[in-house]
C-alpha cells in the first residue's frame, strides 16, 4: 500500500514524486527539505500504484518541483487518469492542469504574467496561482491578487506561512501559535490573522480563497485542488 500524505486523509487526492533527494529550489520553511519532516523518505520515489488511485486525482510534486527532471515527471504522470502538476518555475508548458507558486521567495517580488513570454502562452493550464503569505509581504500579495485575479481572472489560493526554524518577529508574534500541524510542529498563523488577510484580499477579488479552512488544514475540508482541477480539466478538454 502507498504511504498517503496525512493531509490528504479522507480526500480524493494522491501525491506522486518520482524525483529523489532534496529539492534544489530550497523554498523558505519547506517541509519537504526540513530534516525528517516529510511524511515519507525523500530518498525514495513516492509513486502510488494506478490501481490504488483509480479515479482519484494525482498531485505531482507536493514535494520537489514538476519542472525539475521534467521528462521523468511527465513519463510518470502518464500512467494516471487524472493528474495535475505543481511548480514554482515560470514554465507552465504541461500536458494538463498546473498549480503555479508565484512567490516562492515570499518576501521578494512575485512572478507576474505581464510581459512574461514563459507564462502567458499557457495561462489556460492554470488551476490557480498559489501565493505564500506572511505578515510582512501583504503589499506584494495584494499586488499579485490585483494582477492574477483582477487582470487575468485566475483564481488565487493563499498559503499562509508556518515557521519551524525561527519565531515570527516580535511585533507579529501574537499572530502565531506553536502547535503540531498534521505531523510536525510549527509556529502556525492564528485563525484571526488568516481571516483578516482573507477578507482583505477577497475585497479585491472574489477569486481569492485559502489552502485549508480557518479551522482545518486537511484537504477533505478544503477541496480547492479537486474543485479547480475539474474546472480546468473541463476547460482544456473543451479546447481540443
Amino acid at each position: 500500500m502507498t504511504v498517503r500524505n496525512p493531509k490528504q486523509e479522507g480526500s480524493n487526492l494522491w501525491d506522486c514524486r518520482p524525483q529523489v533527494g532534496r529539492c534544489p529550489m530550497n523554498c523558505n520553511q519547506c517541509f519537504y527539505n526540513r530534516p525528517n519532516a516529510f511524511y515519507c523518505d525523500i530518498n525514495e520515489p513516492q509513486i502510488p500504484d494506478p490501481s490504488e488511485v483509480g479515479d482519484g486525482i494525482v498531485r505531482m510534486n507536493c514535494g520537489h518541483d514538476s519542472n525539475l527532471e521534467k521528462d521523468l515527471v511527465l513519463a510518470t504522470a502518464k500512467q494516471y487518469k487524472h493528474v495535475f502538476f505543481n511548480t514554482a518555475i515560470t514554465n507552465l508548458d504541461f500536458p494538463g492542469p498546473v498549480v503555479f507558486t508565484a512567490n516562492r521567495r515570499e518576501e521578494a517580488d512575485y512572478f507576474s504574467p505581464i510581459n512574461s513570454p514563459e507564462l502567458t502562452p499557457h495561462l489556460d493550464n492554470l488551476m490557480f496561482v498559489r501565493l505564500r503569505v506572511s505578515p510582512t509581504n501583504l503589499h506584494l500579495v495584494e499586488s499579485a491578487v490585483r494582477t492574477w485575479a483582477g487582470v487575468y481572472s485566475i483564481p488565487i489560493v493563499l498559503t499562509f506561512m508556518a515557521y519551524y526554524d525561527k519565531k515570527p518577529p516580535g511585533e507579529f508574534e501574537n499572530l502565531y501559535v506553536w502547535k503540531t500541524r498534521h505531523i510536525n510542529e510549527y509556529w502556525c498563523p492564528t485563525p484571526k490573522f488568516m481571516a483578516q488577510v482573507l477578507g482583505q484580499m477577497r475585497s479585491i477579488s472574489r477569486l481569492v480563497t485559502m489552502c485549508g479552512t480557518l479551522e482545518s488544514n486537511y484537504c477533505r475540508d478544503c477541496r480547492n485542488c479537486e474543485t479547480y482541477y475539474w474546472q480546468t480539466h473541463r476547460r482544456l478538454n473543451e479546447k481540443i
